[in-house]
């Protein structure tokens, strides 16, 4: 093979393995937080030309993401007129369109990842060429090889989101200008770089900071140039190319920006200008070392560049930097180094500190820079092996630059295929980045196809999962008690508005918890998992889910809470338990009760009065606590007596029937009641052994030609909290018709997700799926 044909070949191999760590980390990487919204955008911009989704940038990254989908038939978008697009809530609007359209959401996401690790690959030889160009073909190789085992750049690069794309078609754009602005006069590179300019606008704002050193160089080049005029003229074509390819990318659109004003070209982009600088001034939680602050801290973006930049690059950039110092080539590498320098500095001044991500478009251009450090002698000996010496091939100048790149390629082989969790070593990696940095630095909620392996493979049947996420666990086949902080994609675990967590002593079991959630402060309170922070987890899934277990401490106690919430009993008194196994039940005590057998805890909320047909069964019971909820301004008491007992003894009292509605719930009688119009009906249960959840109770009020003439389907006392040999009471009340003199009750459960009414038995024999009971008369 010809030397001159050898590098190119390296950069192919080179290219091919790119795509063999992109594309095979993607198995494990499952849908990441914001990958839905802008995927959303994209496709109703792709197919109706609505911009109405704002998401603080322009639209061109979310379009190239929707346009695989183009070849997807029957997928369903939210009905133009759904009020969600008004009020862009564009999750709302991206959870039904990912998760519950015809087609699978890893084909939807999948498909939506490909334009992005395409670019990848164009980037990466745009990388090998630009610094080949620069400093020989070795060169670009090393510079290629530098880009392909960037974690954060690999990270980025195969997520469907707004920073990759971004970087790089900026770096196609400097590019383009870095040709013409030598030979202005071409109108080749002249239109180029107009058309990229335009484009590089139309991915990201914040990228203007590319565009003002692209005018400081025209001007320096003008300085020095005879053809000063022409110069000028040429970047005023450049810019007007740019917003005319704004234009065209937003489809020609002419409207007003507000309604009733002045219609633009574009208004979708100005639209969203606006939103992003309402948002950029809007309070934002940032974390760094451990603190959170709504207004950042100008040292912010320093810091994550110095903990998650791999260090031999760092070591490159400072080297050539003193090069270019000493050696005075600023005219060779402004730029590279002004446009840098422009967004870096832009980026002190941001109150938003969302990750190291809005650092990418930085990286190529860092990249082709330290590229130039490659030994011209390398490249001019690798093939007169027979006639040097290895001292004269290899001199401490080449073995320091093939280090760090050795160094660079392990670094990332070591993270693979948890790019984006990555710290250097300075960090210590990235269980101790995790003290140092959160959100997409580290959890963008990327691992719950690594939660689901391990639950398979160690037969758990049972984890509390602690999400920081949009996915939808259930699509990846978990089934998990939600702990907070819990987002919409939770709600299809469990009675998630039911709270099983205490934080100060966490129940037991097994818990799996998102590093941000662990570490606190981004939409969730630091103190929500502070008992786990700094012990020891059991494993870690993907660097971004901590696992542990914990165990049981005393005997388990029972907990009926009505108006509470677990967590919202103070500390001091929750430790009156003696455990950290409290088994809550709920209900709403104006028309419920549910007891434990034997001596129970039972907390009431002050501002729940008892139902009057229940204050009898507290009669002689005081509380043994009365305190402040622990979040609010209202407090509660705590009773500890035999409820289960009394509530028996009523039942024992009252018309007696036995009755199984399945194997959820016994009846063991009811009291019936006419007064006037006004009818009241209390039934006393006893849970079975196998509780269907959710659970409702329906009561029909039937007239003597057995039409339905009141009815309620209400249970108060929710059926997640019920366990074997629970006793529940329950109030009905309604108000019958005047007409209606004598009625049957008709009641019985059903599952309200699936309908199904539960089977009821009547002294061992099948009754339907409801039970008639006697008749009421005033």
């Amino acid at each position: 093979m010809s030397r001159q044909r050898l590098p190119r070949f390296i950069a192919i191999l080179l290219l091919w393995l790119l795509a063999f760590l992109q594309l095979s980390s993607l198995a494990v990487t499952s849908v990441t937080i914001d990958e839905p919204s802008h995927l959303v955008a994209g496709y109703a911009f792709l197919t109706r030309g609505d911009t109405r989704i704002k998401l603080n940038g322009p639209i061109l990254p979310n379009a190239l993401g929707a346009v695989p989908l183009l070849l997807q038939p029957d997928l369903k978008l939210t009905p133009a007129d759904d009020p969600m697009w008004d009020q862009n809530d564009h999750n709302g609007i991206s959870d039904d369109f990912v998760w519950h359209n015809a087609a699978s959401p890893f084909l939807l996401i999948y498909l939506a990842r490909l334009p992005f690790i395409f670019i990848g690959w164009l980037l990466g030889a745009l990388i090998f060429r630009w610094a080949s160009e620069r400093a020989g073909a070795w060169a670009g190789v090393f510079a290629l090889a530098l880009y392909v085992f960037d974690p954060n750049l690999l990270a980025h690069s195969r997520f469907a989101m707004t920073d990759f794309v971004p970087a790089a078609i900026a770096c196609f754009a400097l590019y383009s200008f870095d040709r013409w602005l030598p030979q202005t006069r071409n109108r080749k590179w002249l239109v180029t770089t107009g058309v990229l300019t335009g484009l590089m606008l139309a991915s990201k704002f914040s990228l203007i900071m590319f565009a003002l050193p692209m005018v400081i160089l025209v001007v320096l080049r003008s300085i020095r140039s005879a053809q000063r005029m022409s110069v000028l003229i040429g970047v005023l074509f450049i810019f007007a190319i740019a917003a005319f390819t704004i234009w065209v990318v937003y489809g020609l659109q002419i409207g007003p920006i507000d309604p009733g004003g002045t219609p633009v070209p574009a208004p979708g982009f100005w639209r969203e200008w606006q939103s992003a600088q309402y948002y950029l001034n809007q309070p934002w939680p940032n974390y760094l070392f451990g603190q959170t602050s709504e207004t950042g801290w100008w040292y912010y973006f320093p810091i994550a560049l110095v903990l998650k930049t791999p260090l031999p690059l760092l070591v490159l950039f400072s080297v050539a930097l003193i090069r270019t110092v000493l050696k005075r080539t600023w005219h060779d590498d402004l730029g590279f180094l002004l446009p840098s320098l422009f967004l870096f500095s832009s980026l002190l001044f941001s109150t938003n500190n969302l990750g190291y991500r809005y650092l990418l478009p930085v990286l190529p251009l860092v990249i082709v820079y330290v590229a130039g450090l490659w030994p011209r002698s390398v490249s001019q000996s690798l093939f007169r092996f027979s006639t040097l010496s290895p001292a004269a091939l290899f001199s401490a100048r080449h073995l320091v630059t093939l280090s760090l790149l050795a160094w660079q390629v392990i670094g990332t082989l070591r993270i693979y295929p948890y790019y984006l969790t990555y710290f250097n070593e300075i960090t210590g990696g990235p269980d101790r980045g995790r003290y140092l940095l959160s959100d997409s630095n580290l959890d963008w909620g990327q691992d719950l196809v690594g939660l689901r392996n391990y639950v398979e493979q160690n037969n758990i049947t049972s984890i509390k999962l602690s999400y920081f996420g949009i996915a939808h666990p259930a699509a990846y086949g978990l089934h998990t008690q939600a702990i907070p902080p819990i987002r919409t994609a939770m709600h299809d675990q469990g009675a998630w508005w039911l709270k099983t967590y205490y934080p100060s002593d966490p129940p037991p079991g097994k818990y799996a918890i998102s590093v941000a959630n662990l570490m606190g402060g981004i939409w969730i309170e630091p103190a929500t998992y502070a008992f786990f922070r700094d012990r020891q987890p059991e494993t870690t899934i993907g660097n971004s889910i901590y696992v542990y277990t914990i165990a049981r401490r005393g005997e388990p106690v029972n907990l009926s809470l009505a108006g509470l919430q677990i967590d919202q009993i103070d500390l001091e008194t929750y430790r009156m338990f003696g455990t950290n196994d409290v088994r809550p039940r709920w209900f709403d005590a104006t028309s419920s009760l549910i007891a434990a057998p034997g001596s129970a805890w039972i907390a009431i909320a002050d501002n729940q009065p008892l139902a009057p047909e229940f204050a009898a069964f507290f009669a002689g019971a005081e509380p043994i606590a009365h305190t402040q909820v622990t979040d609010e301004d209202r407090a509660y008491g705590l009773y500890h007596f035999d409820l289960a007992r009394r509530i028996m003894q009523a039942a024992q009292q009252a018309t007696p029937l036995s009755a199984t509605f399945g194997d959820t719930a016994e009846l063991l009688g009811y009291n019936l009641k006419r007064n006037g119009h006004g009818l009241t009906f209390i039934t006393y249960w006893r849970a079975g052994d196998q509780v269907v959840a959710p659970l409702q109770m329906f009561v029909h009020v039937l007239g003597p030609d057995g039409s339905i003439v009141a009815q309620q389907d209400r249970l108060d006392v929710p059926a997640f909290g019920w366990r074997p040999g629970d006793i529940v009471a329950q109030v009905h009340r309604a108000d019958l018709p005047s007409h209606v003199q004598s009625s049957e009750i008709a009641v019985g459960f059903y599952n309200p997700d699936s309908n199904m009414r539960l089977p009821v038995t009547v002294a061992g024999q099948p009754s339907g799926d409801r039970l008639l009971l006697s008749e009421a008369r005033p």
